[in-house]
C-alpha cells in the first residue's frame, strides 16, 4: 500500500478543518490578550503554541471533545487535528492550561465571530429572541448549602450525638457495676462520638460563613455555583442566557448567572444585543419567565420594544369566583378605579416601595361595599373593602399588554428564533455542562460554546470555501492595514 507522502493529502478540499484553520489565521492572538504569542530570542522555546490550541479548542468543541485529556489523546492519532495544529502534541495540563488562564482572551474570540457574523450581513438586526437554561457546574448538589440545609443536618447530628452520648453514659455505668475499665465497646462509641462533634463543628462553621457572606447559598467547591431549581429539578450550576437573532439563529449575545430567576435578565441581554447590532428600533421577544416592570420600561427608554407574555397573577382569584384587577377600570384623570359596580376606589396614603417597585394604594368605601349586589363576586368573607396597588409606571405596563393582545403570533415566532441554539448545544453535541469552575471561567467557557454554535451554524449557511475565501480576504485586509500604519 502506498501511502501520501503528507499528512495534507490526508485532509480533502472540502474538509471543515481547513476552514477553522484560515480563521484562526485572521486573529491578532497577541491584540486579543493571549499569552506566549511572542516569538523567542533565546534557545528556549513557547511553553505552547496559542493559535494551534485555539485551533486545537475550536475543533474539539466542534466535534463534542471537550475534555484536555482526551484533546491530548486526539493530537496523536487524528490525522484532522494533526493537520490542524501542525504536529504539535501537548499535553493534557497544556491544553486545560490554555483554556484556564485565557478567559479573557477566549471572549474576545467570541466576539470576533460574532463581529465577523455582522460583516458577512447574517444578523437582520431587528428581531432577538432571548433564553435561558440551567448547566450544571462542576460541583456536586452535596456541596452547595443554604441556611435550611445547615439547620437540618446540625440538628440531625445534635439528635445523632444525644444518642450516643446517651448510650456511652450506660455504657459507664455498666462497666462501673461490673467494675471493669471502659471496654473496646466504649472506645468505639467515643471515637464515633467524636466524628460526629468534628461533622457538626464542619457544619456550624459553615453557617458561620454563610451568615457573614450575606449570601442565601454557600458553595465549597465552586465557590460561584447556586443551587438552581425549574419544573421541579435541582441543579448545581449556573444559568445560560442567550440573545439570537431571527435572521439566521445565530446567537449575538451570551451571558452566565448564578442566579436561577430571569426577571433580571431581559434589559441587560438585549442592551448588550443593541450594542453588537447597532440597531436604532430592535424587538425583543422571551417568554413569560423574563416578565418584569422594571425591566420592560428599561427597554423601552432604550427604545427596545419587547413581547413578553404577562404572568396571570389573579387565577386563584378569578378561581375563586371574584372580580379580577382588569375588571376595575382606571380613571387617569381622576387618579382612580371604578368597580363593576360603578363605585369609586380612592387613592390611599403615599406611595411605598414594594419588590423593587413603588406602588400606590386604591380602595374602596366600606359603606359602598356593605350593601353592594356584587360583593360575594369581589370580596372575600371576611373584607370589608377592596384594595388594588397600582404601580406608578404603570402605563409600561398598559402600552405592553396592548401591544401583546395586538400581536398574537410572537411567542410562536420566539420559540422558533431561540429554542435552536440550545437544542443544538445540549441534544446534538451533548454540551450541557461546565467543565470549569468559578463564573468568570464558566463564562469564558460558554464563549466557547457559542462560539462553535456560530461557527458551525455559518459553515451551514455560507459553505467551507466561502467561509475559507473570505477569511484569507480578512487576513489580506488586516496585513495591508499593518503595513500602513
Amino acid at each position: 500500500m502506498i501511502l501520501p507522502p503528507s499528512v495534507d493529502e490526508y485532509i480533502s478540499q472540502n474538509n471543515v478543518v481547513r476552514a477553522i484553520d484560515a480563521y484562526v489565521d485572521t486573529l491578532d492572538l497577541s491584540e486579543l490578550g493571549f499569552s506566549n504569542t511572542q516569538p523567542v530570542t533565546g534557545a528556549g522555546q513557547p511553553a505552547y503554541d496559542p493559535a494551534a490550541l485555539m485551533r486545537l479548542y475550536l475543533y474539539g468543541y466542534i466535534q463534542g471533545i471537550r475534555s484536555s485529556r482526551k484533546l491530548e489523546c486526539e493530537t496523536c492519532r487524528n490525522l484532522e487535528v494533526i493537520w490542524l495544529i501542525k504536529g504539535f502534541r501537548p499535553s493534557y495540563k497544556t491544553i486545560a492550561d490554555f483554556r484556564k488562564n485565557n478567559t479573557h482572551s477566549l471572549k474576545m474570540v467570541n466576539r470576533d465571530f460574532i463581529l465577523l457574523c455582522k460583516e458577512l450581513s447574517l444578523f437582520g438586526g431587528e428581531e432577538v429572541a432571548v433564553d435561558g437554561s440551567f448547566f450544571s457546574g462542576n460541583a456536586s448538589k452535596g456541596s452547595i448549602y443554604t441556611e435550611k440545609k445547615l439547620n437540618k443536618q446540625i440538628e440531625s447530628l445534635d439528635k445523632e450525638i444525644a444518642v450516643y452520648q446517651e448510650a456511652i453514659s450506660k455504657q459507664d455505668a455498666a462497666d462501673d457495676r461490673e467494675g471493669r475499665e471502659n471496654s473496646f465497646e466504649d472506645e468505639d462509641l467515643v471515637e464515633k462520638l467524636r466524628l460526629l462533634q468534628e461533622k457538626q463543628a464542619e457544619k456550624q462553621t459553615l453557617k458561620r460563613h454563610l451568615k457573614d457572606s450575606k449570601e442565601k447559598q454557600l458553595s465549597t467547591i465552586d465557590k460561584d455555583a447556586g443551587l438552581l431549581s425549574k419544573r421541579g429539578q435541582t441543579i448545581a450550576g449556573y444559568n445560560v442566557q442567550i440573545a439570537v437573532d431571527s435572521k439566521h439563529n445565530l446567537i449575538v449575545a451570551e451571558e452566565v448567572t448564578n442566579d436561577g430567576n430571569d426577571t433580571k435578565q431581559l434589559a441587560p441581554m438585549l442592551e448588550k444585543a443593541r450594542e453588537i447590532l447597532q440597531s436604532e428600533n430592535l424587538t425583543g421577544l422571551a417568554d413569560s419567565g423574563y416578565y418584569d416592570g422594571n425591566q420592560i420600561k428599561t427597554c423601552e427608554e432604550q427604545n427596545i420594544t419587547v413581547y413578553v407574555p404577562i404572568p396571570d397573577k389573579s387565577k386563584k382569584i378569578s378561581e375563586e369566583g371574584r372580580f379580577t384587577r382588569e375588571r376595575f377600570q382606571y380613571d387617569t384623570e381622576q387618579n382612580c378605579y371604578i368597580c363593576p359596580q360603578g363605585n369609586v376606589l380612592t387613592q390611599v396614603g403615599n406611595p411605598r416601595r414594594k419588590n423593587n417597585k413603588e406602588l400606590i394604594r386604591y380602595a374602596s368605601k366600606t359603606s359602598d361595599c356593605r350593601g353592594c349586589p356584587l360583593r360575594s363576586q369581589c370580596l372575600t368573607d371576611k373584607a370589608r373593602f377592596r384594595q388594588i396597588s397600582r404601580w406608578v409606571d404603570e402605563d409600561v405596563v398598559e402600552r405592553h399588554r396592548a401591544r401583546m393582545e395586538q400581536n398574537p403570533d410572537m411567542m410562536k415566532k420566539r420559540a422558533a428564533i431561540v429554542e435552536h441554539p440550545f437544542g443544538t448545544l445540549k441534544h446534538r453535541a451533548g454540551i450541557n455542562h461546565f467543565l470549569m469552575r468559578g463564573l468568570e471561567k464558566c463564562r469564558a467557557e460558554f464563549c466557547l460554546m457559542t462560539l462553535v454554535y456560530n461557527f458551525s451554524r455559518v459553515l451551514k449557511i455560507l459553505g467551507k470555501d466561502f467561509i475559507e475565501g473570505y477569511c484569507v480576504q480578512r487576513l489580506g485586509n488586516a496585513l495591508k492595514i499593518f503595513q500602513y500604519a
